[in-house]
């Protein structure tokens, strides 16, 4: 992105326009789809920043605005324009870019659980079969609703490999860990085709709960011929 649009953008969300400048930015924003997507980029970017970020955010934001004011700031306060800019501008834009892309590049360098959370799906009962637990378990779980996959899990008795596997999971995504540890050390020790997914899902708990020396023995026992085992290497990687 190209610093006249960074400039613009940011007046335009800080209502820093002349009513011509504004009325020319929305006709634009109508009639220029890339100009209309690199606005909405931007736009979710500065949102990211506001709401998913906590105590960071407010320290990077301090800091943002001390940048902003000392290079955006004009001697007769003059509203910011859309088309027209001083070479010196561009510059203090590019700085601020810069910050804010290395900022969030610091904040996404460390792996996380959400990262590796996708989950193949459930088909381990048939439309036609009769057992009504399985089948609103599976459903459940294919819908991402884990709290209440797990509400019918807990209900199904002599629940073999595959719906334990699936069990496992949606405990990880509830939060439940130690039964979900219990469940894969379970299938771990056994001789089920989940045995070798088990160990992939077992270093995604140790992940999520922030065990990053735990997560990594599991992933060195993954074998090559794995499924996940090119996963687990790039997880190995990024630890």
């Amino acid at each position: 992105m190209n610093e006249e649009l960074y400039i613009s953008f940011e007046n335009y969300l800080h209502n820093e326009m002349t009513p011509e400048e504004k009325a020319i930015f929305e006709e634009q924003l109508q009639d220029d789809t890339d100009f209309n997507e690199k606005f909405e980029a931007y736009k979710e970017t500065t949102l990211l920043l506001e709401h998913k970020f906590s105590k960071e955010t407010a320290a990077f934001k301090q800091n943002l605005s001390g940048i902003s004011n000392a290079n955006f700031a004009d001697e007769g306060k003059q509203k910011g324009r859309a088309i027209a800019f001083k070479p010196w501008y561009y510059g203090a834009a590019a700085s601020i870019a810069i910050v804010l892309g290395t900022w969030i590049s610091m904040q996404n360098s460390e792996p996380r659980y959400q990262d590796f959370n996708q989950h193949e799906v459930a088909s381990f009962i048939e439309r036609n079969e009769a057992d009504a637990n399985l089948k609103t378990a599976q459903e459940w779980f294919n819908n991402k609703e884990y709290e209440k996959a797990v509400v019918v899990f807990e209900k199904i008795a002599n629940a073999n490999s595959e719906v334990q596997y699936f069990y496992a999971i949606s405990l990880i995504e509830t939060n439940n860990y130690a039964k979900a540890e219990s469940l894969l050390n379970d299938l771990q020790d056994g001789n089920s085709v989940y045995k070798e997914k088990a160990i992939w899902y077992s270093a995604l708990l140790e992940l999520k709960q922030g065990n990053l020396e735990a997560c990594k023995k599991f992933l060195q026992q993954i074998p090559e011929e794995a499924e996940d085992y090119e996963k687990a290497q790039k997880l190995l990687k990024d630890l």
